[in-house]
């Protein structure tokens, strides 16, 4: 289910904002490329829309894509028609039923804005909005009140049960913009005194010890201790993963699917730019910004290698020598919906089985990797128990007691992390939007016999 790193067709420079936005949201849900993606391209190059309008369009495609079924809802009782289950793959063809969303989306906030540039579109949302205002959604289905698909919404009761109103409402929110102060040349406290000056509502992250907590818009690219490296772009989740994995100096870690690296440089300061730690991923692509953030960062020993697949050749010469592997799978997602809410549906059961499946052969592959001693960490941002709990212990069945499952609540104790039993699920760690305030997490460690 790869995506086409094609730009998919430009809306004309003339195109109403309104217009544009149900544009956006018809190439989101062909699922080529992700939201931010589009917009990006879209806003390339000429164009009259000025900044108000630019985050207008932005905040109603994100906001048609959050609550789906609702907009669903809510236009066939402005059409008059009886409202039919949610099907993306039906409807995502039609630009009129995008035009609909889109309308019932467009924030209110940004109507004065919309009217400057198309007096006619806005009135039309309006209009729209004012027919929907006061229509109860009592008798609606579950799946349209909370904006989840049937099918993800019956798994999430399974896992969370009562809860899952408060979790669907979690994943409706746009997410903070979390901050990670690199403990190689800053301290938190004294990046947080220049935020601050800076006139920004800065706060620490609550379990993190290294992170920092801005609204999401902050003006990040203009800050110094972005620019000179103080500072890392990384939902706090992700930053107690790399905690976890407990990284040392003069150590020898791999990161075995890294991404874009937000991992690899955490653990690279952890490291005190000592050691080796390699950076793995099978796309190219996905590296290929690495090697300057990790100049940015100063970090000096992150060596990115682009595996054909996780039973690359070139894997051998390291097995059974490596002090600590992360394997950050590759996943359904489903636990960064605020940052991606586009994977509600572009997901399925089948594909969180192939994810599955997926994420067994890279886990037993990376294993291989690990020395008698060392640690294995497994980690997913999915909130499904099939790629978290189930695949963690079919990989200690397979293993046969050669690795040892270890406590995720000592560790993060020993990483600093503030008040860790509030972050576990038994002995894994276990993290909920609604409940902690970041993406959703899992992750379980192993040490090897």
């Amino acid at each position: 289910m790869s995506r086409s790193s094609r730009p998919s067709a430009r809306p004309p420079v003339s195109a109403s904002p309104l217009a544009l936005a149900a544009h956006l949201l018809q190439q989101t849900l062909q699922f080529q490329q992700p939201p931010d993606a589009l917009l990006a391209h879209a806003m390339r190059g000429p164009s009259r829309l000025g900044a108000r309008l630019r985050t207008a369009v932005a905040d109603a495609l994100f906001a048609a894509l959050r609550d789906l079924p609702r907009w669903h809802w809510l236009a066939a009782h402005v059409r008059g028609r009886a409202a039919t289950p949610l099907d993306v793959a039906q409807w995502r063809q039609q630009p009129g039923w995008c035009e609909d969303i889109v309308r019932l989306a467009w924030p209110s906030a940004a109507l004065p804005a919309l009217a400057e540039a198309d007096a006619h579109a806005a009135a039309d949302v309006q209009q729209w909005q004012q027919q929907v205002a006061g229509v109860d959604l009592a008798s609606a289905p579950e799946s349209v009140r909370l904006g989840l698909p049937p099918w993800l919404l019956q798994r999430l009761h399974e896992v969370v049960g009562d809860e899952r109103e408060a979790l669907a409402a979690a994943l409706r929110q746009s997410a903070p913009l979390d901050l990670r102060v690199n403990a190689l040349c800053a301290k938190r406290a004294a990046v947080l005194d220049e935020l601050r000056a800076a006139g920004l509502p800065a706060e620490p992250t609550p379990h993190a010890p290294w992170g920092i907590r801005l609204p999401l818009r902050a003006p990040l690219q203009r800050l110094d201790a972005y620019a000179r490296g103080a500072v890392e772009v990384q939902d706090e989740g992700s930053q107690l993963i790399a905690a976890l994995v407990g990284a040392r100096r003069g150590e020898t870690v791999v990161d075995f699917c890294a991404g874009g690296g937000g991992k690899t440089l955490a653990m690279g300061a952890d490291m005190r730019d000592t050691g080796r730690l390699y950076a793995f991923d099978t796309v190219a692509a996905r590296l290929q910004a690495l090697p300057e953030r990790a100049r940015r960062a100063g970090l000096t020993q992150v060596h990115t290698m682009t595996l054909a697949h996780e039973h690359d050749e070139r894997l051998l010469r390291l097995a059974g020598k490596i002090d600590r592997v992360l394997v950050d799978a590759p996943c359904s997602g489903l636990g960064t919906v605020r940052r991606h809410p586009e994977l509600l549906w572009r997901h399925t059961p089948a594909a969180v089985s192939e994810f599955a499946a997926l994420q067994q052969r890279i886990l037993a592959a990376a294993a291989r990797l690990v020395r008698p001693g060392g640690r294995l960490v497994y980690a997913t941002c999915s909130l499904l128990p099939e790629e978290n709990e189930a695949l963690a212990e079919a990989f200690e069945r397979a293993a046969a007691g050669d690795f040892v499952p270890l406590e995720a609540a000592p560790l993060l104790a020993q990483a600093c992390v503030n008040a860790p039993d509030g972050l576990v699920q038994g002995r894994y760690l276990r993290l909920w939007p609604h409940r902690h305030g970041t993406d959703g997490f899992f992750a379980a460690v192993w040490q090897r016999r």
